[in-house]
């Protein structure tokens, strides 16, 4: 394959459907079975209607005011998400394209159960009126884990658990965590680098349905009876949530223009802070994004590394505008991708 994509998420499939030449998709499903990894229950996140996962990897976590998620599945966060995107930023010639896989739904209390302050955005959905997930791409994955790689005479080996591949063009399509993991474990994380994170600081806010959106930040708004959905991970407005709909009562998920940024340290084989106590919990919103690993962005460090290495997801993209990321990640696939 010319094309090797590393991963089983959004992120994965998007970089699929761009791509006009030959590829194939490997994502891992679970990595208990190899031997030597650690199980980090602190970076386990699971809801109630979603299949179980387990973060299992090469480097423990041991943080002070901040949270991270590893979810090591077929799908990936897409199987637990709220599926918006900012359509102010795809271009209509991507737009029209991505509309044969996906449905944009414009938001509504009555038919997402979800309203926000910015007028272009929407949720991705498929035919059945669920969020939309990596399995509603129909694309075969291979279910296989990348354990580490190497370069030699302008290739790239990648050594899987139960294969190996040469190939001269990889698209890393997975999380930070495991972007990380992979990166230790091919040598080129080391012991005391320094890896840096932002995102846009955020909160949840209990508001009635008539409370007034403040026009200065990006707000999602969900209905109560939405809300106890996405919770639980019910990834559609089922019917039997709607009758709670009397209840005027909604949770504002706001993200702020202001950034929350964290830096940590290598040690030992464990990731641990290497900045002075902070009041801001970082990873709140789930959107870290813009890696930098010793001050050199990550897509400049992989570039180094091999030019046919390139990743594509929230690890790589610096994020311009509070709200959804999945639009920013889209551009960044089309751009790697052309």
């Amino acid at each position: 394959m010319k094309n090797i994509i590393i991963g089983a998420g959004f992120s994965a499939c998007i970089t699929k459907s761009l791509m006009r030449e030959n590829s194939k998709i490997i994502g891992s499903s679970n990595t208990d079975y190899i031997k030597g990894y650690i199980r980090r229950k602190n970076l386990e996140f699971n809801k109630l209607y979603q299949k179980k996962t387990y973060s299992f990897g090469s480097l423990e976590y041991k943080l002070d005011k901040a949270t991270f998620q590893d979810r090591v599945v077929l799908g990936g966060n897409s199987d637990i998400w709220g599926g918006k995107i900012n359509l102010k930023y795809i271009p209509k010639k991507i737009l029209n394209f991505l509309k044969k896989k996906i449905i944009f739904k414009k938001l509504s209390f009555r038919e997402t159960g979800t309203i926000s302050n910015k007028k272009d955005i929407y949720q991705m959905q498929n035919k059945k009126g669920e969020i939309i997930t990596s399995s509603d791409f129909s694309y075969k994955i291979t279910n296989d884990h990348l354990i580490d790689f190497k370069v030699k005479n302008k290739k790239l080996f990648l050594n899987f658990t139960n294969r190996k591949i040469i190939t001269k063009n990889v698209f890393l399509c997975v999380g930070v965590i495991q972007l990380l993991d992979l990166l230790y474990r091919s040598n080129f994380l080391k012991e005391n680098d320094i890896i840096e994170l932002s995102e846009f600081k955020s909160d949840f806010k209990l508001r009635t349905i008539y409370s007034k959106m403040n026009n200065n930040f990006t707000i999602q708004r969900f209905i109560f009876s939405r809300a106890i959905g996405h919770y639980f991970s019910i990834q559609y407005f089922a019917k039997y949530l709607k009758l709670l709909n009397f209840i005027p009562l909604c949770i504002d998920q706001n993200f702020y223009t202001k950034k929350n940024k964290i830096k940590l340290r290598v040690k030992n084989g464990i990731i641990i802070n290497n900045y002075s106590k902070n009041n801001e919990i970082f990873g709140k919103s789930t959107h870290f994004c813009h890696l930098k690993i010793n001050k050199i962005d990550i897509n400049k460090f992989l570039s180094k590394i091999s030019p046919g290495l390139k990743g594509i997801g929230m690890a790589f993209i610096d994020q311009k505008v509070p709200g959804p990321i999945s639009n920013d990640i889209i551009l960044d696939s089309f751009k790697k991708i052309k």
